[in-house]
């Protein structure tokens, strides 16, 4: 589909931008619950098991299906599947698109139900094969762990299909408590079944929260719309191929990126007991705020970019595309210095007690701070492949996706076996990968739009450089003059809540102060966001 007729369309209009801003609030709000249950699952699997080998086998036994996820491109499946329908939506054909939909739910079943029962067999060696350093205690409780997460993978491909259909109908509010539902599971399971099952009731919740939150809900959402659901074989209908033809690329530009957690993992599983763990919680932790602020406005535009594109509106696009990632950066950049600056305090609080002690809580600082450099990186990168699928250009994310990744396994490799960076050193690796990759996407975007407002974008960037740094120097200043009085007058997490809230409150506080000095749009506009977070996206109009 050609994108660079009628260079002279308007840009999106007011309601568009109203939308967009309503659906942003909604998607920040259910996002940040979802991160903070997510928070709350992390606190409580490190009270009650630690972190040691029994983690290490809990987040080990993920490894083999989010390999599924990413080889069968499960994370892409919404992003195909909303440009093809919307596409013909547009046109009126209404039939096609809910056609388009049963064909790949059928075949999505079929395939993945196979490839389930092979991973389920070969449980114990494919563990080995992606955790190469792990003995056989390790390796022997994260076969059964693996084994029972494994089928709910099903529930993840086929909801995040019905996923895309409502956000092709701009409805945002069910998909977004997917994840809510699915950290709750987790969390259930840590609390309540772990009497019963121990670590085993982890995965059990896990599973109990994806049949719930990312299949059964979605799935009766879309019934609701009158879209009827039904076996349908046809794989070789012109729409159906349509979306065979985008998924392979897509599906690999949304999974490269996304296997970095993979990789990790592989690597950390050398460097002993309790690093695995170490990296994965740092990673959750790292991404809060690429969930609350870019995953949230990336998947409430996608569907407005999807229909400019349709309509070959390229000068909304690129005003969009553009509005969109000084947004996005402005809010990042931020999160990635303060994250960086309070990476102690934010453990000690969230992850000190019980089985999790204070050299756990060291150990996991390392690895949060050099994470933590890539927070904006990975929050633009988050947008800018979604421009690129608008309009149904998969084939560039792909390709800078395999560069990035050839560099990101060597930088691993070398981290591991010729420094003494440890854990952290891999954390700097995916920091360094994820700047790479969003400096190649912008320009590469840049060059496909016609531009992106570059002039304006780069001021509103140089801006928020000036006002993150005038937030360092505050945040670091009162952390200094914290700690050395709170230190040893109280408990650690009450002294590091101290910390949070004075030293994390003064750092943003002269942040808005300079953006507002410096007249920063972006401001505005994140007022406006968070003003509209409890507000719901228009269902006429993730």
């Amino acid at each position: 589909m050609s994108t660079t007729a009628n260079l002279t369309a308007p840009s999106p209009t007011p309601q568009k931008k109203s939308g967009i801003a309503k659906a942003t609030g909604l998607m920040m709000a259910t996002v940040l619950l979802s991160r903070i249950l997510g928070l709350v699952r992390d606190a409580t699997i490190s009270h009650f098991f630690g972190r040691g080998a029994q983690t290490d086998a809990y987040n080990a036994a993920f490894t083999v299906p989010d390999l599924l996820f990413y080889l069968l491109q499960s994370g892409a499946m919404s992003s195909t599947i909303v440009p093809i329908i919307t596409e013909y939506r547009q046109k009126g054909d209404h039939k096609t698109a809910e056609d388009t939909v049963n064909i790949v739910a059928t075949t999505i079943f079929v395939v993945i139900g196979l490839a389930i029962v092979i991973m389920w067999i070969k449980a114990r060696a494919l563990t080995i094969l992606l955790n190469p350093g792990f003995d056989e205690q390790r390796i022997a409780m994260s076969v059964p762990l693996t084994r029972i997460l494994l089928p709910a993978q099903i529930f993840f491909f086929l909801g995040g299909l019905q996923m895309g259909v409502l956000y092709s109908r701009k409805e945002f509010l069910v998909p977004a408590l997917g994840p809510v539902i699915y950290n709750a599971g987790i969390i259930f399971g840590g609390l309540v079944l772990r009497y019963w099952l121990g670590i085993h009731g982890l995965v059990w919740g896990a599973v109990g929260g994806a049949l719930i939150g990312n299949f059964l809900l979605p799935t009766v959402r879309v019934a609701q719309l009158g879209i009827k659901q039904r076996l349908n074989f046809a794989v070789t209908h012109p729409a159906a191929l349509k979306v065979w033809k985008m998924l392979l690329p897509m599906g690999l530009g949304v999974a490269l990126p996304n296997i970095d957690q993979i990789v990790n993992k592989f690597y950390a599983s050398y460097l002993g007991n309790g690093e695995t763990t170490a990296m994965m919680n740092s990673y959750r932790l790292m991404l809060l705020p690429i969930g609350v602020f870019a995953q949230a406005m990336s998947l409430a535009v996608y569907p407005t970019l999807s229909q400019q594109a349709a309509e070959n509106d390229l000068k909304g696009l690129r005003a969009t595309m553009s509005s969109s990632l000084r947004n996005i950066l402005f809010l990042t950049v931020p999160a990635s210095v303060l994250m960086y600056i309070l990476a102690d305090p934010v453990i000690t609080f969230l992850l000190q007690s019980g089985k999790f002690h204070q050299a756990d809580t060291t150990a996991t600082t390392a690895v949060l701070q050099t994470l933590s450099l890539g927070i904006f990186a990975w929050s633009s990168q988050s947008l800018l492949t979604r421009g690129f699928y608008a309009v149904q250009n998969s084939r560039v994310p792909v390709a800078s996706g395999i560069v990035v990744s050839v560099i990101f396994l060597f930088m691993n490799w070398y981290v591991v076996f010729h420094t003494q960076m440890g854990v952290a050193g891999l954390g700097l690796a995916t920091s360094i990968a994820a700047a790479i990759h969003a400096t190649a996407l912008l320009f590469l975007l840049r060059h496909r739009l016609k531009g992106i407002e570059a002039a304006r974008l780069a001021r509103s960037f140089f801006n928020t450089i000036i006002a993150s740094a005038g937030m360092a120097v505050v945040s670091l200043a009162a952390r200094h003059v914290l700690g050395s009085h709170l230190a040893d007058t109280m408990a650690p997490k009450l002294g590091a809540l101290i910390v949070l809230c004075v030293a994390g409150g003064a750092g943003i506080a002269s942040f808005v102060v300079i953006a507002w000095a410096l007249r920063m749009s972006e401001l505005h506009n994140a007022i406006g966001m968070f003003r509209r977070r409890g507000s719901s996206a228009p269902i006429a109009d993730a």
